[in-house]
């Protein structure tokens, strides 16, 4: 008799297990439909705010304006001639905050645009302070082929402190393939110590603006000794608002840049509201 009270007990137990399970399971159901439907209509709000916010992006064209060389003998503009005609080329902007790094960066976009009507993107600001033919990208793999590349701040998207993270293996494996798919890329970062070091190893060319006065004791050795090398020239151009020291095969000595035809404040400022 109290074996089958036992085992009855054990068969309502189970039936109620039964019903719970099935229970949790419904729920878990509804719940990821409700969470499918949720980021359906999330997808489609944010499709209608970027529809939105293009269509107020300014139409403005590419201008074009080279930089100019301050007293040198070399020919700046056989560096131009390669960053036109190389499909494929890694540049860093390095400088200290509000040297103009953005402005310079957007600069060079322009010019590069305006050359070769190659596709523009770039990664780290607002999109809503570029002109159209600027494409702005969250993910690498959005970046098409033919296409040049401005990070902004590449310390703070691909930290060497998180050197294993995605970003930083999805950016060594762009580098490494930017040639078979004509990608150039240009990083703007206020310590080469910030960079990723395969995008120190892989660069074809340094722009240098103005260190600040801690920024020299943190940099990499090799960036510390070509800052060094430039040392009194960013003292005796220091009124050049557009100063900057390039260091390429073609050509190494000061030059200074214009701003962007479509330069605002807004997009030198474009991580201020950027969470970290």
């Amino acid at each position: 008799m109290a074996k089958k009270k036992k085992s009855l007990t054990t068969r309502i137990v189970n039936f109620f297990k039964l019903i719970f399970n099935v229970i949790k399971w419904i729920i878990k159901k509804i719940w990821g439909f409700f969470k499918w439907v949720f980021s359906i209509f999330k997808k489609a709000n944010k499709k209608r705010r970027d529809i939105q916010i293009d269509n107020e992006r300014p139409g403005t064209r590419a201008e074009f304006n080279p930089l100019k060389a301050i007293e040198s003998k070399e020919d700046i503009e056989k560096f131009e001639e390669v960053l036109y005609s190389n499909k494929s080329t890694i540049g860093l902007i390095l400088g200290s905050r509000g040297a103009g790094k953005s402005a310079l960066g957007m600069k060079i976009l322009e010019n590069v645009v305006y050359k070769t009507k190659r596709k523009a993107c770039c990664m780290g600001f607002d999109i809503g302070t570029l002109p159209k033919w600027i494409k702005s990208v969250k993910e690498l793999d959005e970046v098409q082929n033919n296409s040049f590349l401005l990070v902004d701040e590449g310390g703070i998207e691909f930290s060497s402190r998180n050197s294993m993270s995605n970003s930083n293996k999805l950016l060594s494996s762009l580098l490494f393939i930017s040639r078979h798919k004509d990608i150039s890329v240009l990083f703007i970062s206020q310590n080469s110590a910030n960079i990723e070091i395969n995008t120190i190893r892989q660069s074809d060319y340094l722009l240098l603006k103005k260190p600040s006065l801690l920024q020299l004791d943190f940099e990499r050795k090799v960036i510390k000794q070509i800052y060094a090398k430039a040392k009194e020239g960013f003292e005796k151009y220091s009124q050049d608002k557009g100063l900057v020291y390039l260091y390429s095969n073609q050509f190494q000595g000061f030059a200074s840049n214009t701003l962007p035809s479509f330069w605002n404040e807004e997009i030198s400022r474009s991580y201020k509201n950027i969470k970290k």
